[in-house]
């Protein structure tokens, strides 16, 4: 990538639901969680990468497989952490650790 070039925006994802979604980044698994009326975007490295993403939906849960280095970020390009608003696992494993 040369100074000139920079990442790509290459797939927007909006919550229009009531609840928590939660977006995949895979191969690398990373998830990130929207809340009601958050948008986050799926950013290419490349230009040539940003149209070849393949996304997968399930109740909840959308999944997008990148074709090379991508990231997920803010509509201005910084990165959203793994783990972003991600919920407290239920049951036992809420019980503080020693």
């Amino acid at each position: 990538m040369t100074a000139a070039s920079g990442p790509v925006a290459g797939l927007r994802v909006t919550n229009r639901g009531r609840d928590l979604l939660e977006l995949i980044l895979e191969p690398y698994g990373s998830d990130h969680w929207l809340r009601p009326g958050e948008t986050f975007v799926v950013w290419a490295l490349t230009a040539e990468d940003a149209g070849l993403f393949e996304v997968v939906h399930e109740p909840g849960t959308v999944t997008v497989w990148a074709p090379s280095h991508a990231f997920v970020g803010d509509e201005d390009g910084a990165e959203i952490d793994c783990g972003h608003h991600r919920p407290p696992p239920p049951g036992l494993f809420r019980l503080p650790l020693p």
